[in-house]
């Protein structure tokens, strides 16, 4: 069984290729790897240069420079030919077991998802783990999603990988997994950290700019459940939905006037130390 994975690349050279090599450790062979670039930098010639270029691996393009992740995305999915349907970002890695641990829990439920390791990119520091201490499999509901702090990646049954949403740029991978577990009804996770999400120093959310393009992002998503469409969900769920987006943007304001005393903080390091304080759940 085929599994596709989306990798968006943009700026994306010291990173693509660490993230690469991770899919092709993958203990689950039968995979497609699909970089789409959104810089307009050939990714294929560096696969080559570096040596990680592999048959399974295919390019693509935006055909724009800097369009947006959620952008990239949706190119990616629409080429996709797989049965399950992963993200894998450039600037992350897969642990090898990762797939083929996922794969079972994602067919049965139609989705599932890992612990995933939180790393600084700078001193190789790990800070924390996504689910916590969890021992167990669980199921996320939507108001327990809604708690992290770290975007998750699930592998998605096919039909259940719906395309990112016009008009929402930051936030996206959020919203897109709210909408997820509206249409199934909670995240299967499993405990294990196959996955490590690497905290980078100048990406979009970890810039200084961070705060402030967060707090416009999650203006607009609360904006949008409040009234319109509502993000598509049902309205038990838009109103779940509603207080967990309210939360996170009253967190972000806190990060932002820690900034303050402490301008070099980013935003995953803040939520390692809040939850140190017993401040950040889960």
């Amino acid at each position: 069984m085929l599994i596709s994975v989306v990798i968006p690349a943009c700026a994306a050279q010291a990173t693509i290729g660490r993230a690469v090599r991770s899919l092709i450790a993958q203990t689950w062979r039968d995979w497609e790897g699909i970089v789409v670039a959104d810089d307009g930098f050939d990714y294929a010639a560096l696969a080559r240069a570096e040596d990680w270029l592999d048959p399974r691996l295919r390019f693509a393009s935006t055909g724009q420079v800097r369009s947006g992740c959620h952008n990239a995305r949706n190119v990616g999915l629409a080429a996709v030919r797989g049965e399950l349907v992963a993200a894998l970002d450039a600037d992350d890695l897969f642990r090898p077991e990762r797939l083929a641990a996922l794969a079972p829990l994602a067919l049965r439920h139609g989705a599932a998802v890992d612990n995933p390791l939180v790393v600084s990119e700078t001193s190789g520091e790990s800070l924390y783990r996504a689910l916590g201490g969890i021992a167990t499999p669980c199921r996320l509901a939507l108001a327990e999603f809604l708690e992290l702090n770290v975007p998750l990646f699930p592998l998605v049954r096919r039909e259940h990988a719906a395309p990112r949403l016009a008009g929402i740029e930051h936030g996206e991978d959020v919203v897109a997994n709210v909408r997820l577990i509206d249409r199934i009804g909670g995240l299967p996770a499993l405990p294990d950290s196959l996955s490590e999400y690497r905290v980078v120093s100048g990406s979009v959310c970890h810039s200084d700019e961070s705060a402030d393009v967060f707090d416009r992002a999650y203006a607009a998503i609360l904006a949008r459940l409040a009234s319109g469409d509502g993000l598509g969900l049902t309205a038990e769920n838009r109103a779940v939905a509603a207080a967990g987006f309210a939360r996170k943007r009253a967190l972000n304001r806190a990060f932002a006037d820690a900034r303050r005393d402490d301008p070099g903080l980013d935003f995953q390091t803040f939520c390692a130390r809040s939850r140190a304080k017993g401040a950040v759940t889960p």
